[in-house]
């Protein structure tokens, strides 16, 4: 009997995207898959004194407790998972050279996935000869730096054609939160009904969002995306990859209004489904919001979905 391929995936939690992978390789019996968060179980002081340890260890020895847990976590966690097939790792610039030097040493081949672009993390470029193959989700990346290219994935689907309001969007508080405001009163000015919450770690002014300072779960977010008919998302303007506000968007069936223009090169794309805006002046039209939401074609929507993406990245059939 053929033994299992030996997988193991490093990454950071990110509100649980990241588990779908693993998820999805579960379902290969060929696969024996385990996954290790870069920030779970995450670090925390003992005590004051640790916390003043801390202090005079950053300032004394330059030595962060914080990055030391990590390390000896994970060394600690390959040492007893044993020799890897393939080891998968997101956000590998969080790591030491040192610490990916140990990773690559404990597998046969070395896989790295970039979701945010190097503009955004200059450090990913640095490190892009320490993997037999990286994939990013940045067109702009791939080309400059010669790396292959992978959207991020869908994930999860459903398909509710009602809806409690029209336009939902959630976001962080960064400098897309005047943007938010604006759209929000924009929207208001319309009388077009939106559901736009924006998290921040304590209560903030607002005229036009609603500020949350809980973060919401991966579960809660795709409820409140079921409850809309309309997607915003406002991208990052240092990448041009399709965040996967897109592909929730696409796995429950709703129309998106982004400030993405690349996504018009996408074969999903549909211009009943999808609205390119511009951030700074936005305009949207009414038959936008009151036409219906056009299926896409399935094949073309099966090769963006979790277990399909995961083929050829592991080779699976």
């Amino acid at each position: 009997m053929k033994s299992s391929k030996k997988i193991l995936i490093i990454a950071p939690f990110a509100f649980g995207y990241t588990a779908h992978i693993q998820k999805a390789l579960q379902q290969f019996q060929t696969v024996d898959v385990q996954i290790l968060y870069l920030d779970q179980p995450a670090f925390s002081y003992k005590n004051t004194l640790h916390k003043a340890q801390n202090f005079f260890s950053k300032l004394i020895f330059g030595k962060n407790l914080k990055k030391t847990f990590v390390t000896d976590r994970i060394k600690a966690s390959l040492i007893q998972l044993g020799q890897q097939d393939e080891i998968f790792i997101i956000r590998p610039d969080m790591l030491s050279d040192d610490l990916l030097q140990f990773i690559k040493s404990s597998t046969q081949k070395f896989i790295a996935y970039y979701y945010d672009s190097t503009r955004r993390f200059p450090r990913k470029v640095d490190i892009i000869p320490l993997f037999d193959t990286i994939y990013s989700y940045d067109r702009l990346d791939v080309s400059t730096y010669d790396l292959s290219f992978l959207t991020n994935y869908i994930f999860e689907e459903s398909n509710h054609a009602e809806y409690d309001y029209q336009f939902f969007n959630i976001s962080t508080n960064d400098y897309r939160f005047p943007l938010l405001e604006n759209l929000a009163k924009y929207l208001k000015e319309h009388t077009w009904s939106y559901h736009i919450q924006v998290y921040n770690g304590s209560e903030m002014p607002a005229n036009h969002v609603e500020i949350i300072t809980t973060q919401k779960s991966i579960q809660e977010v795709s409820n409140l995306i079921q409850k809309a008919k309309i997607i915003v998302e406002i991208q990052r303007t240092e990448q041009i990859g399709l965040s996967f506000r897109i592909f929730e968007a696409l796995g429950h069936r709703k129309k998106l209004i982004t400030t993405n223009k690349d996504i018009v090169n996408y074969d999903f794309y549909n211009p009943q489904n999808i609205l390119v805006v511009d951030e700074h002046a936005i305009e949207i039209p009414a038959d936008f919001v009151t036409s219906e939401y056009v299926e896409i074609d399935a094949a073309i929507l099966s090769k963006y979905k979790i277990e399909n993406w995961v083929k050829p990245i592991f080779e699976l059939q």
